[in-house]
């Protein structure tokens, strides 16, 4: 565990745990210790979780999940597709109305779920893009992505307003759900009234961040779709490992992001 975290967690929280080999299912237990030392290279600490095994399912050296919940009080949150994270900037974009947005630098907390605390830059009511989280690979292009979003100079026509992603992205794999290597990814592209998108560059990254405290670096998979028709992308790759695997589906035409969508998969099979 993190040392952000220790301060949040204490002896008897209850803690909920998942593996690989045992898809759908979940073990319950406690926090029974948190070791006193810091490991100096990580800044990482051990906690002892204690819960039954009365089958011996749960072998020593397996890989698992824990989920730790801890009540956070009244907070404001958005959702986390809608931050952009440049990875020295978090950036939210707003809407100024007319149909501009303006990208506001914000600062976030913890995750809660599928939701980030927003501890300063945005207030309760701003409306904001919530898939803003697009890919970007460098602080070139993120200064590219941002100037897209600024508003247009004064005296500019209404053909200047940001054409924001609007197409419907649904994601498929094969198999389903996936697992550790070869993997084929279809996405389904359809406009707010349900017909298929066409002629589209669309990318499907994975992204799995690093352990330091398992010794493991950050995997990276991206997959460049081909178009089958009526809206159908299809491409394929490999995943180097199971577990729980960030996806960011980008789609561009004519030199514009018409859709983005980020999600999270988990993919059977050991690291």
């Amino acid at each position: 565990m993190f040392q952000n975290d220790l301060g949040r967690i204490h002896t008897g929280d209850s803690a909920a745990l998942t593996v690989d080999t045992f898809p759908g299912r979940t073990f319950t237990g406690r926090v029974d210790f948190i070791y006193p030392q810091m490991d100096q290279d990580t800044r990482t600490a051990k906690v002892r979780l204690v819960l039954p095994n009365p089958r011996l399912e749960l072998k020593p050296g397996m890989f698992v999940n824990v989920s730790l919940k801890q009540p956070l009080g009244r907070q404001l949150v958005v959702p986390a597709s809608a931050i952009l994270h440049s990875g020295t900037r978090q950036i939210a974009f707003v809407s100024r109305g007319d149909g501009y947005f303006e990208p506001r630098e914000v600062q976030v907390g913890s995750r809660a779920g599928d939701d980030l605390i927003v501890l300063k830059g945005l207030q309760e009511g701003d409306t904001i893009v919530t898939s803003a989280n697009f890919l970007i690979d460098s602080e070139s292009e993120l200064q590219a992505a941002l100037g897209a979003f600024a508003p247009p100079p004064p005296g500019a026509g209404a053909a200047s307003a940001v054409n924001l992603p609007h197409a419907n992205v649904e994601l498929t794999t094969d198999p389903d759900p996936p697992q550790k290597g070869a993997l084929t990814v279809r996405v389904k592209l359809t406009d707010a009234n349900g017909a298929p998108v066409s002629s589209a560059d669309v990318t499907v990254t994975f992204f799995m961040p690093a352990m330091p405290a398992m010794g493991m670096a950050s995997m990276r998979t991206q997959i460049n779709l081909v178009e089958k028709g009526s809206g159908t992308y299809e491409g394929s790759g490999r995943l180097e490992s199971g577990g729980t695997w960030q996806v960011t589906i980008v789609a561009r035409k004519n030199g514009q992001t018409v859709a983005s969508k980020q999600l999270s998969v988990t993919a059977a099979g050991g690291m």
